[in-house]
């Protein structure tokens, strides 16, 4: 396949995973339409796809690149995750003034540099708002130990390392059935099981990709959704939550149903790129991830709390302050309105920020060629 082929898969795989994680924080999954939902959930699976592509789209480089590598990832995405998070943090204060609620953090302890700074690497829910990006602190770590990885093991053959970050993996799901103290080793657990997934998403790109036949994916797809199925049959439906690392001391399952879900969607994207031409709607959702990953909760919050406010309903008013994640259950078109609102909203936001860098870009240049 071309190089462009390769990429359009990519942006398309990104989309499915960022829209399952709405899907995923919208809950009442089959209302929406998720009638699968019990064998192939989501959970186990919709994070993995991030970093699976991240692992797609790694490239090698040598020890003199290593700054350079580290300030492109830190410009990407760590600097971009906490001014987001001191955005939310702004946000949340001026919700406690006009209308306080029982989940946000008390005014007193929302600018502190702990919840600045730190929290968003450990883990990522200090405002609730912008939960989501907890992932993109967890996703820059796991780079960099990646990258280090990468170059002190660049004479070991990718399937040796392929092996050593699967054992890596268990290792981080057997220890979350440990009593260990210390919040830091949720983050250790977290990498510990990122990392193989990356690598996985490097490896398909290397020796995978290359030896499949277009005439063969459908074959594919059919047997990996029909092992998945009996997979999860004999497993029963876990709701794998990598956030907090909540396995139900499993260690096995884990890492087989992320396997698949990469596997599955992923043919699933390079089968899209044959069936559906490009178009300006998925050039737009591939690059609004990241602003409907970091905004589509406070979509929901504004959208929850209009719904609430015009409805003046008591009880639904009372269920709004005190739960996070009450979503209002009248009828259907609830769920596929906000659905749509959460991922349309940020990528109308990606638009207005991407007009105006553009212009400030112009404007740069013509001040320096004048």
């Amino acid at each position: 396949m071309a190089q462009a082929e390769h990429n359009r898969a990519i942006d398309i795989l990104k989309i499915i995973a960022i829209i399952l994680v709405v899907m995923g924080h919208m809950g009442f999954i089959p209302r929406l339409g998720g009638a699968c939902e019990p064998y192939f959930p989501i959970y186990s699976y919709h994070i993995l796809l991030f970093l699976f592509c991240s692992g797609y789209l790694f490239r090698d480089f040598d020890w003199r690149d290593l700054g350079r590598f580290v300030w492109r990832k830190t410009r990407s995405l760590a600097l971009p995750l906490i001014g987001w998070n001191i955005v939310y943090a702004g946000i949340v204060s001026l919700i406690n003034l006009r209308h306080p609620v029982t989940y946000f953090p008390a005014s007193e302890q929302i600018w502190t540099l702990q919840n600045l700074f730190v929290e968003p690497f450990v883990s990522g829910h200090q405002y609730l708002l912008n939960l989501a990006t907890w992932f993109v602190g967890m996703l820059y770590l796991t780079l960099l130990v990646y990258g280090l990885l990468h170059l002190i093991t660049k004479r070991i053959p990718d399937w040796v390392m392929l092996i050593v970050f699967l054992a890596l993996a268990a290792l981080g799901l057997y220890s979350t059935s440990l009593p260990l103290s210390g919040r830091w080793w949720l983050v250790a657990q977290r990498i510990a099981l990122a990392l193989f997934f990356v690598h996985f998403g490097r490896c398909f790109r290397k020796y995978i990709e290359p030896r499949l036949r277009y005439q063969h994916l459908w074959w594919m797809l059919i047997v990996i959704a029909g092992v998945t199925y009996f997979a999860h049959c004999m497993n029963g439906n876990h709701r794998y939550i990598m956030a907090w690392m909540n396995y139900d001391h499993c260690i096995v399952m884990p890492i087989v149903a992320g396997i698949l879900g990469c596997l599955f969607w992923m043919l699933m994207s390079m089968q899209i790129t044959h069936l559906v031409p490009a178009n300006r709607v998925e050039t737009l959702l591939a690059k609004s991830t990241w602003s409907i990953m970091t905004n589509h909760l406070l979509v929901r919050f504004m959208f929850c709390w209009t719904v609430v406010h015009f409805s003046q309903n008591m009880v639904a008013r009372e269920m709004f302050t005190t739960n996070f994640w009450y979503f209002p259950q009248d009828c259907i078109w609830f769920y596929h309105l906000g659905l749509f609102l959460e991922i349309a909203l940020p990528c109308l936001w990606q638009l207005f920020a991407d007009y105006i860098r553009n212009r400030l870009y112009e404007s740069a240049s013509i001040f320096h060629s004048a």
